[in-house]
């Protein structure tokens, strides 16, 4: 049987008016074109969690929730918190070293350096969104993210081009 999961809707729990995390156990994901697949053991097949558009203060649980939603949480991939009231970012989001999308955009997050302190334990993250956060005042923004996460492709939808590798240099 061939695993198809690269194929797999992201599970969507976008709009949801969600407040914690825990919630998700108790909530069902929206239904989009693609259906999703379950396990045998009726855990979702998917690589993806989209929580965006939600009212969530922290993510702090996430680890846990996906263990009980998802058949291999240790391969999501993609995390989209976007649109919420995150004012930090869990440290127990590198429990998911799989992870190479995140969007963190349009949250209240301030402290920059707590940000990347947390976001440096993910080693194959390239993609990643942050801007309409307090922490895109901070002096140097892009380059201080881009010096401390070198492995990124694209910050705040740009892609790192080779004037922003050069000048990391510097």
């Amino acid at each position: 049987m061939p695993s198809g999961k690269e194929s797999n809707p992201p599970l969507d729990y976008s709009f949801r008016n969600l407040i914690s995390v825990d919630e998700l156990g108790k909530t069902k994901p929206r239904r989009g074109l693609k259906r999703y697949h379950k396990t045998p053991s009726g855990l979702y097949e998917c690589q993806a969690l989209r929580l965006n558009n939600n009212q969530l203060t922290s993510i702090q649980g996430i680890h846990s929730i996906c263990y009980q939603l998802l058949e291999e949480p240790e391969k999501l991939t993609w995390l989209d918190v976007s649109f919420n009231k995150l004012t930090s970012v869990s440290p127990e989001i590198s429990e998911f070293p799989n992870l190479k999308i995140l969007y963190l955009h349009g949250n209240f997050l301030k402290d920059l350096n707590k940000v990347l302190q947390t976001l440096k334990k993910l080693p194959q993250l390239y993609n990643l969104t942050m801007h309409g956060n307090p922490l895109v005042e901070h002096k140097k923004y892009r380059m201080r993210i881009l010096n401390a996460l070198t492995q990124l492709r694209s910050l705040d939808f740009t892609n790192v081009t080779v004037s922003d590798k050069f000048f990391r240099k510097i």
